[in-house]
């Protein structure tokens, strides 16, 4: 079963003014309560929060083969 992230936010921030002119409003710093992953995400201009990475499963990722 696929684990499902509950984040619960770290740290809020406002934009620089050039960031804000490319329709980001706010960024946010959230930890998931069950795992600890830690995960940045914008605010739009629409008030929309957006994941900044794609969540990747462990049969997704690339593996590293020394």
């Amino acid at each position: 079963m696929k684990h499902v992230h509950k984040y619960d936010s770290l740290m809020h921030e406002r934009v620089s003014a050039e960031l804000a002119n490319l329709g980001i409003e706010a960024a946010e710093l959230r930890r998931c309560k069950e795992c600890g992953k830690e995960m940045p995400f914008l605010m739009t201009k629409k008030g929309i929060w957006v994941q900044l990475f794609e969540e990747k499963g462990p049969e997704d990722q690339d593996i590293l083969l020394a």
